[in-house]
């Protein structure tokens, strides 16, 4: 990321097809809090894509199950979830889904 597109509010920059698509990266949560999202006064050329994604803490992963046997609602939400994937070493990672989503509405127009 460079630091002119991040004052720009623009995680990553990707043209394709004579478009810019300025991605930004929206950690989600399911907590209270309030977020205010900040708003850029620059023109910034090119089109918004928001990319979120939510990741439960580690020790959802360690311990997936309730004791019931039934995974935990977060557990299932990630693994259901096809725009991320984590790897062994607890690293998550955007797979290519989101991004051929919008390579497809792209190439449709």
């Amino acid at each position: 990321m460079s630091g002119e597109l991040d004052h720009e509010e623009a995680d990553f920059r990707v043209s394709y097809k004579k478009r810019i698509l300025n991605y930004q990266v929206n950690k989600e949560s399911q907590s209270r809090e309030v977020r205010i999202e900040k708003v850029s006064n620059k023109k910034v050329e090119g089109e918004f894509v928001q990319l979120p994604y939510l990741v439960p803490p580690a020790d959802v992963f360690e311990n997936p199950k309730k004791l019931n046997g039934e995974f935990k609602l977060p557990y299932l939400r990630f693994i259901e979830n096809k725009s991320l994937h984590r790897l062994r070493n607890g690293f998550v990672i955007f797979t290519e889904f989101p991004f051929e989503i919008v390579k497809k509405q792209i190439d449709s127009s």
